[in-house]
Protein backbone atom coordinates (compact mmCIF):
# COMPACT_ATOMS: atom_id res chain seq x y z
CA UNK A 1 0.00 0.00 0.00
CA UNK A 2 1.46 3.26 -0.96
CA UNK A 3 1.55 6.62 1.03
CA UNK A 4 -1.36 7.83 -0.82
CA UNK A 5 -3.69 4.90 -0.14
CA UNK A 6 -2.56 5.15 3.88
CA UNK A 7 -3.43 8.86 3.80
CA UNK A 8 -6.72 8.15 1.82
CA UNK A 9 -7.47 5.37 4.73
CA UNK A 10 -6.67 7.49 7.56
CA UNK A 11 -8.66 10.66 5.86
CA UNK A 12 -11.64 8.16 5.48
CA UNK A 13 -11.60 6.65 9.11
CA UNK A 14 -11.57 10.51 10.44
CA UNK A 15 -14.41 11.31 8.51
CA UNK A 16 -16.42 8.37 9.70
CA UNK A 17 -15.75 9.48 13.03
CA UNK A 18 -16.57 12.76 12.61
CA UNK A 19 -19.94 11.86 11.41
CA UNK A 20 -20.76 9.04 13.85
CA UNK A 21 -19.45 11.81 16.57
CA UNK A 22 -22.20 14.17 15.21
CA UNK A 23 -24.85 11.38 14.35
CA UNK A 24 -24.20 10.51 18.13
CA UNK A 25 -24.11 14.25 19.87
CA UNK A 26 -27.60 15.26 17.96
CA UNK A 27 -29.40 11.94 18.93
CA UNK A 28 -28.48 13.06 22.37
CA UNK A 29 -29.29 16.58 22.76
CA UNK A 30 -32.64 15.53 20.40
CA UNK A 31 -33.34 13.63 23.79
CA UNK A 32 -32.18 16.36 26.21
CA UNK A 33 -34.67 18.45 24.11
CA UNK A 34 -37.24 15.99 24.40
CA UNK A 35 -37.19 15.63 28.12
CA UNK A 36 -37.76 19.72 28.41
CA UNK A 37 -40.52 19.65 26.16
CA UNK A 38 -42.18 17.56 28.44
CA UNK A 39 -41.72 19.28 31.52
CA UNK A 40 -44.62 22.00 31.70
CA UNK A 41 -43.43 25.52 30.42
CA UNK A 42 -43.99 27.24 33.92
CA UNK A 43 -41.91 24.92 35.65
CA UNK A 44 -38.76 24.86 32.78
CA UNK A 45 -35.85 26.96 33.40
CA UNK A 46 -34.93 26.37 30.11
CA UNK A 47 -36.26 26.50 26.28
CA UNK A 48 -36.29 22.60 25.11
CA UNK A 49 -34.61 24.21 21.86
CA UNK A 50 -31.16 25.52 23.65
CA UNK A 51 -29.81 22.31 24.32
CA UNK A 52 -29.23 23.02 20.48
CA UNK A 53 -26.11 25.62 21.88
CA UNK A 54 -24.26 22.43 22.84
CA UNK A 55 -23.20 21.75 19.42
CA UNK A 56 -20.96 25.38 19.02
CA UNK A 57 -17.55 24.48 19.49
CA UNK A 58 -16.03 26.08 22.30
CA UNK A 59 -19.39 27.92 23.90
CA UNK A 60 -20.10 24.40 24.90
CA UNK A 61 -17.55 24.06 27.05
CA UNK A 62 -19.47 26.21 29.26
CA UNK A 63 -22.92 25.92 28.24
CA UNK A 64 -22.85 22.07 28.68
CA UNK A 65 -22.64 22.63 32.64
CA UNK A 66 -25.43 25.60 32.24
CA UNK A 67 -27.89 22.93 30.90
CA UNK A 68 -27.26 19.60 32.86
CA UNK A 69 -27.88 21.92 36.15
CA UNK A 70 -31.20 23.88 34.22
CA UNK A 71 -32.29 20.19 33.47
CA UNK A 72 -31.74 19.22 36.67
CA UNK A 73 -33.75 22.05 37.71
CA UNK A 74 -36.82 21.75 35.13
CA UNK A 75 -36.79 18.29 36.36
CA UNK A 76 -36.85 18.99 40.00
CA UNK A 77 -39.90 21.52 39.59
CA UNK A 78 -42.03 19.32 37.17
CA UNK A 79 -41.78 16.40 39.90
CA UNK A 80 -42.55 18.53 42.12
CA UNK A 81 -45.55 19.91 40.91
CA UNK A 82 -46.56 16.18 40.10
CA UNK A 83 -46.07 15.37 43.57
CA UNK A 84 -43.49 12.81 42.50
CA UNK A 85 -40.50 14.33 43.66
CA UNK A 86 -38.19 11.34 45.62
CA UNK A 87 -36.56 12.72 48.18
CA UNK A 88 -33.06 11.39 47.41
CA UNK A 89 -33.30 11.92 43.44
CA UNK A 90 -30.96 14.54 41.92
CA UNK A 91 -32.42 14.08 38.22
CA UNK A 92 -29.61 13.51 36.30
CA UNK A 93 -27.25 16.57 37.69
CA UNK A 94 -24.70 14.34 39.60
CA UNK A 95 -24.18 12.39 36.77
CA UNK A 96 -24.25 15.32 33.88
CA UNK A 97 -21.80 16.99 36.46
CA UNK A 98 -19.72 13.61 36.79
CA UNK A 99 -19.42 13.68 32.79
CA UNK A 100 -18.49 17.17 32.35
CA UNK A 101 -15.75 16.58 35.07
CA UNK A 102 -14.51 13.59 33.38
CA UNK A 103 -14.38 14.57 29.80
CA UNK A 104 -12.37 18.08 31.58
CA UNK A 105 -10.03 15.98 33.12
CA UNK A 106 -9.36 13.99 30.16
CA UNK A 107 -8.80 17.20 27.87
CA UNK A 108 -6.20 18.85 30.61
CA UNK A 109 -4.59 15.99 31.49
CA UNK A 110 -2.74 12.81 30.28
CA UNK A 111 -5.02 10.26 31.58
CA UNK A 112 -7.54 10.43 29.06
CA UNK A 113 -7.58 6.91 28.60
CA UNK A 114 -8.60 6.25 32.22
CA UNK A 115 -11.28 8.97 32.09
CA UNK A 116 -13.04 8.68 28.55
CA UNK A 117 -13.78 5.38 29.19
CA UNK A 118 -15.12 6.56 32.47
CA UNK A 119 -17.10 9.27 30.72
CA UNK A 120 -18.61 6.83 27.97
CA UNK A 121 -20.44 4.73 30.76
CA UNK A 122 -21.43 7.74 32.85
CA UNK A 123 -22.68 9.57 29.52
CA UNK A 124 -24.40 6.25 28.70
CA UNK A 125 -25.99 6.39 32.02
CA UNK A 126 -27.28 9.84 32.18
CA UNK A 127 -28.52 9.60 28.61
CA UNK A 128 -30.96 6.39 29.66
CA UNK A 129 -31.69 8.29 32.90
CA UNK A 130 -33.02 11.49 30.32
CA UNK A 131 -34.76 8.71 29.05
CA UNK A 132 -36.70 7.65 31.73
CA UNK A 133 -37.87 10.59 32.67
CA UNK A 134 -39.06 11.70 29.64
CA UNK A 135 -41.03 8.46 29.43
CA UNK A 136 -42.51 8.85 33.08
CA UNK A 137 -43.08 12.48 32.28
CA UNK A 138 -45.42 11.31 28.99
CA UNK A 139 -47.76 9.41 31.38
CA UNK A 140 -48.71 12.76 32.77
CA UNK A 141 -49.08 10.88 36.26
CA UNK A 142 -49.61 12.98 39.23
CA UNK A 143 -50.20 12.92 42.99
CA UNK A 144 -52.08 14.97 45.01
CA UNK A 145 -50.39 18.31 46.01
CA UNK A 146 -48.47 17.78 49.15
CA UNK A 147 -49.39 21.11 51.81
CA UNK A 148 -45.77 21.81 52.03
CA UNK A 149 -44.17 24.90 50.35
CA UNK A 150 -41.53 24.78 47.96
CA UNK A 151 -39.01 26.70 50.02
CA UNK A 152 -39.08 24.50 52.32
CA UNK A 153 -37.64 21.59 49.71
CA UNK A 154 -34.53 24.23 48.17
CA UNK A 155 -31.65 22.37 48.02
CA UNK A 156 -29.26 25.78 47.33
CA UNK A 157 -29.62 24.81 43.28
Amino acid sequence: MGDFEEVLAVLCMFVVGVVGALLLATRFLWSLQRVLGRVRPENRRMEPDRVWLNLIPVFNFVWATVTVVLIAESLRNEYRARGLDGPDENYGRTPGLWLLSLLATGCLFYPAFLTYPAALVVWITYWGRMNRYARELKTGEFRAAAAVSVAEFDEGW
